[in-house]
C-alpha cells in the first residue's frame, strides 16, 4: 500500500509522457497510466480511500473492454484480474515505467516474482500473468 508521501510523489509525476510516439502513450500502458491516475486524484480529492483495489469507475476503456473480475495496484503496476479459478488468478499484468519493478517472464521455469508467474503479451509492458499468493 502507498503512503500518504509516496501517494503525493507519484501523483505529481503521473503525467503523460512528452513523447507521444512511445510505447507508453499508446495502447494498454497509456490505459494503465490513466486508469491509476484517475484512481490517484479521486484519492487526493479525498472521494476515495487508498486501497490495493482500484474501483470500476475509474477504469479506462481500455482496461474495462478485458472485462476484469478486479483491478489492483501491485508496486504502481497494474493487475487486471480476467478470473479466478481454485484460488489462482489469471489475467494481464502491465508494467508502468515509473514503476522500480519489472516483471521478469519464464517461458520454461516455474519461478515466481511475489506469488506471480508471468508469461509475454502482445503489446509493450503487457504480460499474462498466474497468481497464488493470497491477497
Amino acid at each position: 500500500m502507498l503512503t500518504g508521501f509516496s501517494l503525493l510523489t507519484l501523483s505529481g509525476c503521473m503525467q503523460a509522457p512528452a513523447d507521444p510516439g512511445s510505447t507508453f502513450s499508446k495502447g494498454l500502458q497509456r490505459s494503465a497510466w490513466k486508469t491509476l491516475e484517475n484512481y490517484n486524484q479521486a484519492v487526493l480529492a479525498g472521494k476515495e480511500k487508498m486501497r490495493a483495489e482500484i474501483p470500476a469507475a475509474y477504469w479506462e476503456p481500455g482496461i474495462s473492454k478485458l472485462h476484469p473480475v478486479r483491478v489492483c495496484s501491485h508496486r504502481v503496476n497494474l493487475v487486471v484480474v480476467q478470473s479466478v479459478q481454485n484460488g489462482q488468478e489469471r489475467g494481464k499484468y502491465i508494467y508502468l515505467p515509473v514503476s522500480s519493478y519489472l516483471p521478469v517472464a519464464h517461458w520454461f521455469s516455474h519461478q515466481t516474482q511475489d506469488g506471480y508467474l508471468f508469461r509475454p503479451a502482445a503489446g509493450a509492458g503487457v504480460y499474462h500473468f498466474t497468481h497464488t499468493a493470497a491477497r
